[in-house]
């Protein structure tokens, strides 16, 4: 009896309805992707305690030999040399794991991106019932995307997005909406995802008026992630592509900002 409540139930939802066996396929593979997510975790904090251990290592090795230096012995000199040959092999250690952190960051923030997403379109396709069902017209469907990105609806616009560009991927605002997703997630300061928005707008509408405004945010999210170097390329890219774009003396002025802040390892991880 309960089943036939169920069937019954979902032959009536305006949104459709998840079997058992979907709902459990869903929630599996939401797991799996947290699953993954703390495997990264859990590797990012074994190279950091490997770098805490590198560097007490280093500080030993430093207080050594300022003892050695302070006594009066005939094998000072040898002794000198060779814990400055230990100095400069743990130094290169030191070095080589802060740049295998880096990339491991790096990967990470990309790796957590792209399974935010998946966990966020997996979550909506869910709870889909629950959501306001989707304005039909593609004018009534972009207007009502617009009014929860302006009253900061971050998901509810994306959602609201999304369903544009699939709907309507030839229409003249299809772009303007790839774009907006971009927006929601950077309202969450969510940079990563945000650059994976903008980069689509970019591949998949190049000429289009908002092709330059993913470019110059694309820099802006690499910047707050402090991936400098990725930053420079996009700004001196939109440089070259748009050379007429409305954000040329901004991209200008950020990459002085650059410039600068590259020679600073809190401002810059690459």
């Amino acid at each position: 009896m309960r089943s036939i409540g169920l069937f019954a139930a979902c032959s009536f939802a305006l949104a459709g309805c998840l079997t058992l066996e979907d709902g459990k396929n869903l929630h599996d593979e939401i797991q799996s992707v947290k699953d993954m997510s703390t495997k990264n975790e859990q590797r990012a904090e074994l190279l950091a305690k490997e770098m805490d251990e590198q560097l007490k290592r280093l500080k030993t090795v430093i207080d050594d030999a300022t003892k050695v230096v302070t006594r009066n012995s005939a094998d000072v000199g040898l002794t000198v040399q060779k814990l400055q040959t230990d100095l400069g092999q743990v130094s290169g250690r030191i070095d080589d794991l802060q740049h295998a952190q880096d990339a491991l960051t790096k990967q990470f923030q990309d790796y957590r991106a792209s399974s935010d997403t998946k966990l966020e379109q997996l979550t909506n396709s869910m709870t889909a019932a629950k959501t306001p069902p989707v304005p039909e017209t593609p004018d009534a469907l972009f207007s009502e995307a617009d009014k929860r990105l302006g009253a900061s609806q971050w998901a509810d616009a994306r959602r609201l997005y999304e369903a544009f560009v699939n709907r309507y991927p030839t229409d003249a605002r299809a772009a303007k909406a790839q774009f907006n997703i971009g927006e929601a997630y950077a309202g969450e300061k969510r940079y990563a995802n945000a650059i994976g928005a903008y980069t689509k707008v970019v591949d998949n509408f190049p000429k289009s008026d908002v092709a330059p405004d993913a470019m110059y945010k694309n820099g802006l999210a690499f910047y707050q992630l402090k991936y400098c170097s990725d930053a420079k390329v996009y700004f001196q890219e939109l440089l070259k592509r748009y050379p007429k774009n409305n954000w040329k003396a901004q991209a200008n002025e950020q990459l002085k900002n650059l410039a600068k802040d590259q020679k600073n390892k809190t401002a810059c991880s690459s």
